[in-house]
């Protein structure tokens, strides 16, 4: 049974953006020039745009790939792809107030993806987890800084360091597949409702975010 406790608080999200950035500006940046600057801010919300598309798509996907674990008698990856999905959720509402922020209109979605056996999806989803993780979103990350865009970075921090755990909670239940030890796999998840961050045991704050755990969404 899912226990839905979703408050989302812009004031928190752009708190934790300001103690972010503000770590990030004691680093010693190279010397970036005005045009450098103007078209690293324009690629910039072209990289949410994208990014928001793909975390909406994964949002429903991943929704999905729930449903058909639980067809399966999968019930713990089925709450593991639940959580996922409701992080993808946030990382995609967190995108969204970047775009607007600065001016721009999110993309109307229309998620495409294909629903396979649970073994597959998570086969292809650990690949995909990998991709944002290691090559998407750090690529956005270094334009984003390059642009001075403090939130977009702040936003796009948020869903790097949460797909990798993702990857890793998705090897772990595909291993215990393969390995017929599913009883072994988390019987509840946490998701910080700030920043999207996946816990199954969860610290007394979001060691993203600093958002205190009372408010986290669970799934049991």
């Amino acid at each position: 049974m899912k226990k839905i406790v979703f408050r989302y608080n812009r004031i928190l999200f752009w708190t934790s953006c300001l103690i972010i950035s503000s770590c990030a500006s004691k680093e010693t940046l190279p010397e970036i020039t005005t045009k450098e600057h103007i078209d690293a801010g324009i690629k910039t919300i072209e990289n949410m745009q994208t990014a928001y598309k793909g975390e909406k798509t994964a949002t429903a996907k991943y929704e999905a790939f729930s449903k058909k674990a639980e067809e399966e008698g999968f019930h713990n990856i089925a709450l593991l792809y639940s959580a996922v999905s409701a992080a993808e959720n946030i990382h995609a509402i967190n995108h969204k107030a970047v775009i607007e922020d600065a001016g721009g209109i999110p993309a109307i979605i229309i998620p495409e993806f294909k629903v396979k056996s649970t073994k597959e999806n998570l086969s292809e989803d650990i690949n995909g987890e990998a991709y944002e993780a290691t090559t998407m979103y750090p690529d956005f990350l270094k334009t984003a800084e390059t642009a001075g865009n403090q939130t977009a970075y702040v936003s796009l921090s948020y869903a790097m360091k949460t797909e990798q755990k993702h990857k890793v909670f998705f090897e772990k239940a595909l291993g215990d597949l393969n390995s017929n030890t599913l009883l072994s796999l988390p019987p509840k998840y946490m998701v910080c409702p700030i920043c999207g961050n996946t816990y199954t045991d969860a610290p007394k704050h979001c060691d993203l975010s600093l958002t205190n755990r009372d408010s986290f969404i669970i799934f049991q």
